[in-house]
């Protein structure tokens, strides 16, 4: 993502000013859960809110350092945009929107997959909704004792041919 310089947020300018604050040290349960999902990220207090940062090459480092590479992933926040605590649920949206474990021909295939997925789907659910439409029907003449004539049973007209009585009837009609 290219963001011009002077819109891009710095980390070092991010930090002045709030690093005296008496709240700004995260829960120790969340940083390692953080830094098992992924090692270059962390967690900071920006004076009211919790901020979680990427910081490239320093995946191995305790205390991350000030560096212009540092990136904001996400500020943890309400949806009218107050504090919130730190929780699991945090740890699934970035992981689930964390897109430099996979590339590109992975991520087309993994969508291709799912298509071919819902495309079978449909066709399993078609297949079953003419099954049951094949088996209820079969229940229902079950039951059912229709007197059928003779000639109307399979293969009657194909061994036997017409009957007489057609033969004279469509004869009467061409005369």
């Amino acid at each position: 993502m290219n963001v011009p310089k002077e819109r891009r947020l710095i980390f070092k300018e991010f930090r002045e000013g709030r690093t005296k604050d008496a709240v700004m040290v995260a829960d120790v349960g969340f940083k390692k859960q953080l830094k098992a999902l992924d090692p270059e990220l962390d967690v900071v207090w920006n004076g009211t809110k919790w901020e979680i940062w990427r910081f490239p090459g320093q995946g191995k480092k305790l205390r991350k350092v000030t560096d212009p590479r540092a990136t904001h992933v996400m500020t943890v926040q309400t949806k009218d945009r107050s504090f919130r605590e730190l929780g699991a649920d945090i740890l699934l949206k970035l992981q689930a929107g964390d897109t430099t474990k996979f590339s590109t021909k992975q991520i087309c295939d993994y969508f291709d997959k799912m298509d071919d997925n819902m495309q079978r789907a449909k066709a399993q659910q078609l297949e079953n909704w003419f099954e049951d439409r094949k088996r209820e029907t079969a229940w229902f003449t079950r039951g059912l004792r229709l007197a059928v004539p003779r000639r109307f049973l399979p293969g009657a007209i194909m061994l036997k041919g017409p009957s007489k009585n057609l033969k004279i009837r469509r004869a009467l009609q061409n005369a």
